[in-house]
């Protein structure tokens, strides 16, 4: 029998797999909602990089984790992962802040690893980061876009759920559990 221990963590992306939307878009269109001038504020915020913009978003707009549309089939495999005694770890690009309400909210998550304002968490640096951490093939990756190729390289077994095609297509030839 499988220790707790012995079992890999699972590293779980947040838009478009375990939530059905993504955080940024949902405050972008919160800020600019009843004053389309800010959409120069946001420009100009995107100017100085990605991670800059969501930072500025995630100081300007409040995320109310609780009306996100949550993946049911994903968020039940997980919950089900750490009953069995897996950690969870939620791996994100959207920023720190929108990361821990929904870690908060959901409380099922042994830590937290999310953009802030100089770095933006996505592709090879969210892979450089798990990597660094968990070791290469030393965790299970959860993720559903071209964005997340880099991370499943590094990662012991790939978790696919409702992926964009362009994902999938990469994938062929590979092992991977797949949540429609």
């Amino acid at each position: 029998m499988t220790s707790p221990a012995s079992l890999k963590p699972i590293c779980v992306d947040l838009d478009g797999t375990l939530i059905k939307n993504d955080v940024t878009m949902i405050a972008l269109k919160k800020y600019v909602k009843g004053n389309f001038l800010r959409i120069f504020e946001v420009f100009y915020w995107f100017l100085h990089g990605r991670a800059h913009l969501k930072h500025q978003l995630a100081k300007n707009i409040s995320l109310d984790a609780k009306s996100l549309n949550y993946n049911k089939k994903f968020l039940d495999f997980i919950i089900g992962e750490r009953k069995k005694g897996r950690r969870i770890f939620l791996a994100t690009a959207c920023n720190r802040n929108y990361a821990h309400e929904v870690a908060d909210f959901l409380n099922i998550f042994d830590g937290v690893f999310a953009s802030n304002e100089h770095v933006n968490l996505r592709a090879e640096a969210k892979a450089t980061t798990l990597t660094s951490i968990f070791g290469k093939n030393g965790f299970i990756y959860a993720g559903n876009s071209k964005d997340d190729l880099k991370v499943w390289d590094r990662s012991a077994e790939c978790i696919i759920v409702a992926p964009a095609k362009t994902a999938l297509k990469k994938m062929q030839g590979k092992k991977y559990v797949l949540f429609e």
